[in-house]
C-alpha cells in the first residue's frame, strides 16, 4: 500500500504552489470555537448567555440546570432548521418586574423536549399578588413564546411549574404539535395569589395540535383568540377558567375557524365550555366543535356562549358583529355547583348564532339555563 505523506506530496508538486483553503470562522461557545452542526450543552449561571451566543452553530442545544438572569429572555429564536432543544435538570429565572418572555423559541422543524426528571421552574410566587397582568406596579413576565414555529415543529413532554402569568403564547406559528406537557401552577391557589396564568393562548396561527396536556392554573386552560385548524385533545384542566374560544374581536386578526376540542376533562374550574365574542367588535367564530368533554365541580358556567363580552365583564346586551356559526357540542356532560349556572347563551340575534348542532349535552346541578336568541334544540 502506498502512503503519501505531506512532504512527499509537496515534493511531487515541485514548484507548483498549493493553496490550502482556510476554514470559515465557526461560532463560539464561551471562549472556544465549536463546529457548525454540533451538539451543544450549556449550564449554570452563564448558560443562557452562552446558548444565545452559540445557538446558530448547534444542531442540538441541551440546557442543563441553566439559571437565566433576571430580565433576560432565554432567546432561542431563529434557530437553524431541524435544531433540537432539550431541557435537563432544573431551569430557573431571576426575579425582576418586566414583561418577559422568560423563554422564546422560533424556527422551522424545531423539536423541543424535556429529559427525564427535568422541571422548568418559573418561581412565580415572587410575583404573585392576586392581580396577574392587571397591574402596572408589579409587572410580571410572560413565560414561553412559541412564536414563528413552522414546518413540523414539536414541543414534547415539558414539565412547567409556577409561572408568573400566562404560560404558552402561540402566535404566527403553523404545523406546531405540542404533546404531553404538564403545567402545574397549583401553588398559585394559596391565598388566590396566582392570576392570569393561562395554559395555552393561541393567536394568528394555523394547524396547531395540542394533545395530552395537564394544566393546573387560575385562568383559561385553553384560549383561542384567532387561528384556523386547531386541535386540542386528551387534556386535563383543573382550577382555571375552562376551554375558551376568545375573546374574539378587537385584535388585528379576529377570525377563529375550524377548531376541534375533544376527550378532555375540566374539573374544579370556573367554567367548562366557553365562547366569548367581544361586544361591538367585528370578526367571526365558525366551525368549532366540543366533543366528549367531561365537567365536574364547575363553579360559574358549565357551558357559556356569549356575544356581550368586555374586559370589564359581560354587558348583558349582546351584539351581532362577531357571528358564531357552525358550533357543535357532542357529548358534553357533567356537573355544576349549586351556585353556578348549567348553560348560558347570550346572542345578539338568531342570525348571529346559527347552524349549531348540540347532541347529548347534559349539564346539571346548577341554576336553570339562561338563554337569549339561542338556536333551536340547543339551550
Amino acid at each position: 500500500m502506498l502512503i503519501l505523506t505531506r512532504s512527499i506530496v509537496l515534493g511531487l508538486l515541485g514548484s507548483t504552489s498549493l493553496a490550502l483553503a482556510s476554514p470559515a470562522a465557526e461560532p463560539a461557545e464561551g471562549n472556544r470555537l465549536i463546529p457548525r452542526g454540533s451538539a451543544c450543552t450549556y449550564s449554570g449561571v452563564n448558560g443562557a448567555a452562552a446558548a444565545i451566543a452559540g445557538k446558530a452553530g448547534c444542531s442540538s442545544i441541551t440546557l442543563n440546570n441553566v439559571a437565566v438572569p433576571a430580565g433576560t429572555t432565554l432567546d432561542l429564536t431563529g434557530l437553524a432548521a431541524g435544531t433540537k432543544v432539550i431541557f435537563e435538570g432544573t431551569t430557573t429565572f431571576g426575579h425582576k418586574q418586566w414583561p418577559g418572555p422568560l423563554i422564546s423559541i422560533s424556527g422551522t422543524n424545531i423539536a423541543v423536549s424535556g429529559a427525564a426528571g427535568h422541571v422548568i421552574d418559573g418561581q412565580g410566587a415572587r410575583w404573585w399578588d392576586g392581580k396577574g397582568s392587571n397591574t402596572k406596579t408589579n409587572v410580571k413576565p410572560k413565560f414561553f413564546f412559541a412564536h414563528n414555529l413552522k414546518g413540523a415543529s414539536t414541543i414534547t413532554g415539558l414539565n412547567i411549574k409556577d409561572t408568573p402569568v400566562q404560560v404558552f403564547s402561540i402566535d404566527s406559528s403553523s404545523g406546531l404539535t405540542i404533546s404531553g406537557v404538564t403545567i402545574d401552577n397549583r401553588n398559585g391557589d394559596k391565598g388566590s395569589l396566582g392570576h392570569n396564568t393561562d395554559g395555552f393562548d393561541i393567536g394568528d396561527s394555523d394547524h396547531i395540535t395540542i394533545t395530552g396536556a395537564t394544566v393546573y392554573n387560575q385562568d383559561d386552560c385553553l384560549a383561542i383568540n384567532s387561528g384556523t385548524n386547531i386541535i386540542f385533545s386528551g387534556g386535563y384542566c383543573s382550577g382555571g377558567h375552562g376551554l375558551s374560544i376568545g375573546s374574539v374581536g378587537g385584535r388585528s386578526n379576529n377570525v377563529v375557524d375550524t377548531v376541534h376540542i375533544s376527550s378532555t376533562q375540566v374539573i374544579n374550574s370556573q367554567n367548562g365550555v366557553r365562547v366569548k365574542a367581544v361586544a361591538g367588535a367585528t370578526g367571526s367564530i365558525k366551525g368549532v366543535t366540543y366533543q366528549d368533554v367531561t365537567l365536574s365541580g364547575i363553579t360559574s358556567q358549565g357551558v357559556t356562549i356569549r356575544q356581550d363580552y368586555t374586559n370589564a365583564g359581560y354587558t348583558g346586551n349582546p351584539t351581532t358583529q362577531v357571528p358564531i356559526t357552525g358550533l357543535t357540542l357532542n357529548n358534553v356532560h357533567g356537573t355544576v355547583t349549586s351556585s353556578g349556572t348549567d348553560i348560558t347563551v347570550e346572542c345578539g340575534s338568531s342570525a348571529s348564532c346559527s347552524g349549531w348542532t348540540w347532541t347529548k349535552v347534559a349539564v346539571s346541578g346548577g341554576k336553570a339555563d339562561l338563554c337569549k336568541n339561542a338556536p333551536a334544540n340547543t339551550c
